[in-house]
């Protein structure tokens, strides 16, 4: 489904086994837990930074699961894009945790991980494009698109990252659904073009969590972990611009 930390896959093959994902790209995060083809979600709280919550957050979602940290067999984090620092979080979290336990890690686009949340309450509809898109603040989104054949989702192209009226709207495939925090704050602008727009049905850590526990999807050891950030961080640019971030 991904072609930047994944594979694009045509089966949902769940393997029978404990999956712990953490998702700190949006200002609440979230933690699941996949145990057996059932998964267990906790949001985060939300009233303090991602890394003050961690590895708190972890230990919380694992008892609500029933199970304990030497249950997990595999270890999954939402590797962006979203919050740059989130990612960065997320992802040293991840490896931390990972290099203590010995675990490979799946890394989860955050839009696959949304698309998924998505498909999970849509199996056995009609087919057609889906396009998860998460509110990259400063004016912008970022987006992918999906084709979902009424089961499986495949992604049609990479990430992007755009202002709102630069978007472009695939067709010619049925219905359009627009789904994430992007869709919700700018939907009133795309209302003639999509008859589905809502906000991620579910915690985007359950997405991922699904995605990690196929058997296709890869497994990275952590020093591999890229994050995928889509737009240049702000010190970049301001460093190219020659002046202080934020000024």
């Amino acid at each position: 489904m991904s072609r930047e930390n994944g594979a694009d896959r045509r089966e949902y093959n769940i393997a029978v086994m404990v999956v712990l994902a953490l998702e700190t790209v949006t200002p609440l995060g979230s933690m699941a837990v996949w145990r057996d083809g059932h998964g267990t979600v906790r949001p985060g709280a939300g009233v303090s930074p991602h890394a003050a919550r961690l590895p708190g957050e972890w230990l919380g979602a694992l008892s609500d699961a029933g199970v304990g940290i030497d249950d997990v067999d595999r270890l999954a984090v939402v590797c962006g894009p979203g919050s740059f620092t989130g990612v960065r979080i997320g992802m040293a979290s991840a490896q931390g945790l990972a290099l203590t336990r010995g675990w490979a890690v799946a890394a989860v686009p955050t839009l696959d991980a949304m698309a998924e949340c998505w498909r999970a309450v849509h199996v056995g509809g009609a087919a057609r494009m889906v396009v998860a898109c998460l509110d990259g603040m400063r004016g912008e989104v970022f987006a992918r698109d999906f084709y979902f054949d009424g089961q499986f989702l495949v992604a049609q192209g990479p990430p992007v990252v755009a202002v709102p009226e630069a978007l472009t709207w695939p067709t010619g495939h049925g219905g359009l659904s627009l789904v994430g925090s992007g869709a919700v704050r700018y939907g009133a602008r795309w209302a003639c073009v999509s008859d589905d727009i809502a906000d991620v049905p579910e915690p985007i850590a359950a997405g991922a969590a699904r995605l990690a526990a196929g058997a296709e999807w890869p497994q990275l050891p952590p020093h591999a972990l890229q994050p995928l950030y889509v737009r240049r961080p702000d010190v970049e640019l301001a460093r190219e611009r020659g002046r202080p971030v934020g000024s």
